[in-house]
């Protein structure tokens, strides 16, 4: 409770509505703070994350969404998992901005971070 920091689930894709929830706390206790929530490529493809994403969306909580896509879930590839231009347009579906960054520069992931986390404070709003 002191850090600030919730539980980590080892099921794919629980923590998506759980971030949105606590991000929703912060939104209607006017909180200058957002909910960073880590996952990977595998659980955007689980219904909880089409949940807490739609969740944070529609009631407007600020989250950064930060999606780990290594082209795997678990054993199987992306190309197995969905069609389409990646993960981003899921989101950009929903109403919610998206960036895509090159997860191999640590210097862009750092400053597409930075962003998201500004635009997430500035405008309430989810962010992936």
């Amino acid at each position: 409770r002191k850090l600030k920091l919730h539980t980590i689930s080892s099921p794919l894709a629980t923590q998506l509505p759980q971030a949105a929830g606590a991000a929703y706390a912060l939104r209607i206790s006017n909180e200058e703070r957002v909910v960073a929530c880590f996952f990977g490529d595998g659980s955007a493809s689980e219904g909880d994350a089409h949940a807490g994403l739609n969740f944070a969306a529609t009631l407007e909580a600020p989250v950064v969404w930060l999606c780990r896509n290594n082209g795997y879930a678990i054993s199987t590839p992306t190309r197995e998992q969905f069609r389409g231009d990646g993960l981003a347009p899921r989101a950009l579906a929903l109403g919610t901005d998206a960036v895509r960054v090159d997860g191999n520069d640590p210097l862009a992931v750092r400053a597409a971070v930075a962003s998201a986390r500004a635009r997430a404070l500035k405008n309430k709003k989810p962010v992936f």
